[in-house]
């Protein structure tokens, strides 16, 4: 029996939560095991039905907020239905009025990290619209040359942009667009208006995000601290949660 259907009472993962709960989700690392390079993540077969059984035990109140960009996190999750925070929160999908238009990177950044990633074998540049991220995970060295061009990029003209290390890479996104924001934004229409949220999230970007939910009175989940570093163990609790109070019962 595989751990996705039956985690067993030891790495069952926390308390679940009620019915009035609203729930944002982080996907590399989270719902997703961590791939060598971001084009080679594997999405489980069941993801787009759990997460569509989540959204209707919850009434709609799902999200999944990623540093992904939008086409890749919608074609990852699989429902068309789902709200999205992508780049961090700064696209969201379906949009909401009153956001203020973003920054979008130089041409000559995105040339100047396409050129990095070909001058150092096993790394990555991966443009968004309003941003680009430097991937070292396969060449951990390169680190700190990666940070020092964004960093150089943005010397003498940031243009609203700033530097935000991450899970084995880099990123250069706007200010003030973070997964906070999107939880903050989100927190403030039906169906998530008025419930309890809760983040779930694998690295040190998802910590806006649950600050966000701290302030409405909700909480964030870790996976390294809450489920053991397993993303199979997040999908089997998140499983559990919508069976739960599918079945209007509070299970531990």
């Amino acid at each position: 029996m595989n751990e996705s259907s039956n985690p067993g009472p030891a790495l069952a993962g926390p308390a679940m939560p009620g019915p009035d709960t609203a729930l944002f989700l982080d996907m590399d690392g989270t719902l997703l095991e961590i791939a060598a390079r971001p084009d080679a993540v594997v999405v489980p077969k069941e993801l787009p039905d759990l997460l569509s059984r989540l959204q209707v035990a919850l009434g709609g109140a799902v999200a999944v907020v990623t540093g992904r960009g939008l086409a890749v996190a919608r074609g990852y999750t699989g429902v068309p239905s789902l709200p999205i925070g992508a780049e961090h929160g700064a696209v969201l999908d379906p949009a909401l009025p009153g956001a203020p238009p973003l920054p979008v990177p130089l041409p000559e950044w995105r040339r100047a990290a396409d050129e990095f990633a070909a001058a150092h074998p096993g790394t990555l540049a991966e443009h968004k619209t309003h941003g680009l991220v430097l991937h070292f995970r396969q060449r951990p060295e390169a680190e700190a040359e990666a940070l020092a061009l964004l960093h150089g990029l943005l010397r003498d003209d940031s243009r609203g942009f700033h530097v935000v290390p991450s899970h084995a890479a880099a990123d250069l996104r706007p200010v003030g667009a973070d997964k906070g924001g999107a939880v903050r934004r989100l927190m403030a229409i039906a169906p998530f208006r008025g419930r309890r949220p809760i983040f779930i999230g694998d690295d040190i970007t998802d910590e806006d995000g649950m600050a966000a939910c701290a302030e409405y009175g909700g909480y964030g989940l870790r996976v390294p601290d809450d489920f053991a570093g397993r993303p199979a163990l997040v999908r089997a609790w998140l499983s559990r949660l919508a069976a739960s109070v599918t079945a209007g019962t509070s299970l531990d």
